[in-house]
């Protein structure tokens, strides 16, 4: 497992020509802690392999191969809507108020900070 993360860690050192979603355009590993196992390859938890896909660590020419072989990880459509705005709550909101204050008088003779007991 540690020789996979340092693998993925080195890995985005070099240059990437462009992010890879590995579930495929619209989609998202919906199963973070699924394990991806492929023959001559180190087995890698599915989120593991999503943040390398998003940080540009997979070829993109090896990316269009991965979506069929991710059943273990459960792909999904991607849950984030940009365009959906945040709900409006029916709650109503209490007008402002001001908050009690009792004045103080400005101190007379200040002393240099800080003081010693």
């Amino acid at each position: 497992m540690i020789r996979t993360l340092l693998f993925l860690i080195l890995a985005t050192t070099t240059h990437a020509q462009s992010t890879c979603s590995v579930c495929g355009v619209g989609k998202e590993v919906g199963r973070l802690d699924g394990i991806f196992a492929f023959p001559g390859q180190p087995a890698v938890p599915c989120g593991l392999l999503q943040n390398a896909g998003e940080i540009g660590a997979i070829p993109i020419n090896q990316c269009a191969f991965l979506p069929p072989l991710l059943g273990v990880c459960d792909c999904q459509p991607t849950s984030v809507n940009q365009d959906t705005p945040a709900p409006i709550s029916p709650a109503p909101v209490a007008a402002a108020t001001d908050a009690p204050v009792d004045p103080t008088e400005a101190p007379v003779d200040p002393t240099s900070a800080p003081v010693d007991p």
